[in-house]
């Protein structure tokens, strides 16, 4: 059996996906494996020096750590540590002679952070358990022009590691192979760090995921007893991924950053982490207090214990970390959270609720995020960034938000019910070549292809969100459905019924039918051609010198034909939709100004899917191919997600745009206007009438030039011929002219009985009007009809 092409094609790509390799590289040298080695054990040191700290001890030997910000403003360097010795008499405390933070940073965070404590467990305001979620606001970089920076430097073995694949060097020798890692970008100019923005001011926003240990996670929570300290139930540890963009979003800095909350006092501390700044191992001294610290010291032990270092620290996460090292700020974090309406208490069996649903009631109006006010502080690039005063930092917990996107996903799944119900509506009208033969495939591919951009958009957004994989599913199966079943049918049918236009071109169709002819209820195919196997003999030849056309029929049988129509769609549809899906995602990555752009350009183009239904009526001379339901609902269906897009509280935070749905609202409705107008004023209303080329007349005149035998001489200059129609196998009485010019003479011939085809065959109206609902080629020669 003959592999289809597309097919082999698919099976290749797929065998190369199965066959990359996992991303975890391993060691190609001695000197990657010793370093690595080093480097697990560096980190082992790190989290034992954590373990053994108190707060009164300071930092102790942690990377990044070493210098306090007196001691960087005094010029002394890393490798004069220890420059403080710690004991009974003399303690580390949140000063800068003895911390990383300088004073006039410490001061105003101590100024709003973890300063309004929740003093019972019945507070009427608590703060929130749970912040997993987003948020989002804005701030602005407060100018601090007296900051010094912190030059953090990579441990030795680490620099001399980077260093010998610098492409400057000697190559490597023993046939060591090349490290993954680029060329230092500091050796030749400088680099614009992540984090280091340029502008004044701009938008921040948090994806927060918050390690719950307090009363679920069972496999966590053996981690949160210790020998000298109580259970700890109001403090979980963060996982912070923050955005810093400007508000053209030319500059964007993505920072990941692990961090502790406190409950009680509705306080977040986060810090980032690289190989030159181990921030997870010093974040507890960044606390402000003894007691904040000995619970983010206990909680961050254990979560740094939970990763063992021999098994699931491999070469790519050191290489990521010294190149995080090299081309991003580090950042310490401050953000206090609004109280909330609800005690700790409606909190807990709010958040229970949400996550494993019971039946509970809980309040209508949910608690979201609320940030009151933060601090952002970079050592090594010596920013300040604060909250901007009076713009809210908001966002939604993930739950609540979970909830407003299902059913999002219920309102799109309802809209691909309805257009799935439109075109079955529209499907059982359409049937008969006539009406296939006027619909315009490139409407329908139009349609079909914003169809299936929804399916593999949802495809994709599946396989990132485990809560609503389910609902994502049923709804891009749905949309699979109507698109990859119903859809794809219907266009195969028109271009079935459509095919023996192939090779005409444009000027001849529109010499389409000069009637406009309403189709009515089928009637059963003529039988006595189609179960014949050979081709009916003409029995009226054509004249010598009548125009010849090229022939349309090829040597492939119809199921041959709607293989290659499947294949055809299918295989450029397919890698045509998969790539714009890519690039759609992908422009959520652009500025504000390019993005913007792209969607007024792509939805104004996606939705001009009545202006190729405007030309085919045009071409074919047709007022109305699709029903009005079809038409207005179909339309209203594309749009209302784009409404719903723009408005000021959408999912999915897109700019309130109401422009954009003006534009497309307007745009949608100018072509409707085309259709009605074509309508009521006719097909061709817009077009001059001396342009278009003279329209084809089935029952025409014979003049006895047109003819070279089997007629007869009759009196009164008309003769009449006598032919058998090829349908029913009767004789047609065809009248024939003998003097041109003879006017009286030919307002006497009754034209209605017999049609003539452009390939000179005759047939009795009403057989051949019959054939052509059903096929609009010759039932004698095969050769391409115009429609009636």
């Amino acid at each position: 059996m003959e592999v289809d092409r597309q097919t082999l094609l698919y099976f290749i790509i797929m065998l190369i996906f199965i066959t990359l390799p996992s991303g975890n590289d391993q060691p190609h040298s001695t000197r990657e494996k010793e370093t690595l080695i080093t480097y697990q054990k560096h980190l082992r040191s790190e989290q034992e020096e954590l373990a053994n700290s108190t707060y009164t001890s300071g930092y102790g030997n942690v990377t990044g750590f070493h210098l306090s910000y007196q001691d960087l403003v005094d010029g002394h360097n890393e490798t004069e540590w220890p420059l403080h010795r710690f004991n009974d008499k003399h303690h580390w405390r949140e000063d800068e002679k003895f911390s990383l933070l300088p004073n006039s940073v410490s001061d105003v965070i101590k100024s709003f952070w973890a300063q309004e404590p929740v003093l019972s467990e019945r507070d009427d305001k608590a703060y929130l358990l749970n912040i997993s979620g987003q948020a989002f606001g804005e701030f602005k970089i407060h100018s601090v022009s007296d900051l010094k920076r912190y030059n953090f430097t990579l441990p030795d073995y680490l620099q001399k590691y980077y260093d010998s694949y610098d492409p400057n060097q000697n190559a490597p020798e023993d046939g060591e192979q090349e490290s993954p890692l680029p060329p230092d970008p500091m050796i030749s100019k400088p680099i614009q760090k992540t984090g280091n923005m340029t502008k004044s001011s701009g938008k921040i926003s948090l994806q927060i995921s918050a390690y719950d240990y307090n009363y679920r996670n069972a496999e966590l929570s053996k981690f949160i007893f210790n020998e000298t300290t109580d259970r700890i139930n109001d403090t979980v540890v963060a996982r912070v991924a923050m955005s810093l963009k400007d508000y053209d979003e030319i500059e964007s800095h993505d920072l990941e950053t692990r961090g502790v909350y406190f409950q009680e006092t509705g306080a977040l501390v986060t810090i980032t982490r690289s190989a030159k700044f181990l921030g997870t191992h010093g974040l507890s001294h960044m606390t402000l207090n003894e007691k904040n610290f000995n619970r983010a010291k206990v909680l961050l032990g254990q979560y740094l214990n939970f990763t063992d270092n021999e098994r699931d620290l491999n070469l790519d996460n050191m290489n990521n970390n010294i190149l995080r090292s090299r081309d991003s700020c580090e950042m310490i974090s401050y953000f206090q959270f609004e109280k909330t309406d609800y005690t700790k208490q409606e909190l807990q069996n709010i958040d229970e609720e949400l996550i494993a649903p019971s039946g509970s009631p809980i309040p209508k109006d949910l608690p979201g995020l609320k940030i009151k006010e933060f601090l952002l502080y970079s050592p090594d690039c010596g920013l300040l960034f604060q909250s901007k005063p009076g713009i809210e930092f908001i966002g939604l917990k993930s739950e609540i938000y979970n909830i407003r996107f299902r059913h999002v996903l219920i309102g799109l799944m309802l809209l691909i019910i309805i257009q799935l119900i439109l075109f079955l509506r529209q499907i059982k009208e359409t049937r008969t070549p006539g009406q296939l033969s006027t619909i315009a495939t490139n409407t329908l591919y139009m349609i079909g292809f914003q169809d299936a951009l929804v399916v593999f958009s949802l495809i994709l957004f599946s396989s990132f969100s485990e809560d609503l994989y389910l609902i994502l599913a049923c709804v891009a199966v749905l949309a699979f459905v109507m698109s990859g079943i119903f859809e794809m049918r219907f266009i195969v049918n028109v271009m079935s019924t459509q095919v023996n236009e192939r090779g005409t071109t444009w000027w001849q169709i529109l010499r389409g039918g000069t009637a406009e002819t309403t189709i009515t209820d089928p009637t059963p195919e003529p039988q006595s051609t189609e179960n014949t196997n050979e081709p009916l003999l003409p029995t009226t030849n054509p004249p010598a010198n009548a125009p010849t056309t090229a022939a349309t029929t090829t040597n492939t049988t119809p199921g041959m034909e709607e293989s290659n129509i499947w294949n055809k769609i299918f295989g450029l549809g397919g890698f045509l939709t998969i790539a714009f899906t890519f690039l759609i995602w992908n422009s959520t990555l652009w500025r504000a100004s390019y993005r913007k752009i792209f969607e007024y350009v792509g939805l104004i183009l996606v939705n001009s899917f009545w202006i190729p239904q405007f030309l085919r009526n045009t071409l074919k001379n047709r007022r109305k191919s699709f029903s009005w339901e079809f038409v207005l609902g179909t339309s209203l269906v594309r749009l209302v997600p784009v409404i719903y897009i723009c408005l000021e509280d959408n999912i999915g935070r897109h700019r309130y745009d109401p422009v954009l749905v003006s534009v497309l609202t307007s745009w949608l409705s100018f072509q409707i206007l085309l259709l009605v107008l074509q309508s009521y004023m006719g097909p061709r209303f817009w077009v001059n009438e001396k342009w278009l080329p003279k329209a084809y007349d089935y029952q025409k005149i014979l003049h006895i030039k047109d003819l070279e035998h089997n007629f007869s001489k009759q009196d009164k200059g008309i003769i009449e011929c006598k032919c058998t129609c090829p349908i029913c196998m009767t004789d047609i009485s065809l009248p024939i002219l003998t003097k041109d010019g003879d006017e009286s003479r030919r307002r006497k011939i009754n034209n209605k009985l017999y049609m003539i085809t452009p390939c000179y065959h005759i047939f009795h109206s009403e057989c051949l009007e019959s054939w052509m609902k059903y096929k609009l080629q010759c039932p004698v020669c095969r050769e391409s009809l115009p429609p009636i």
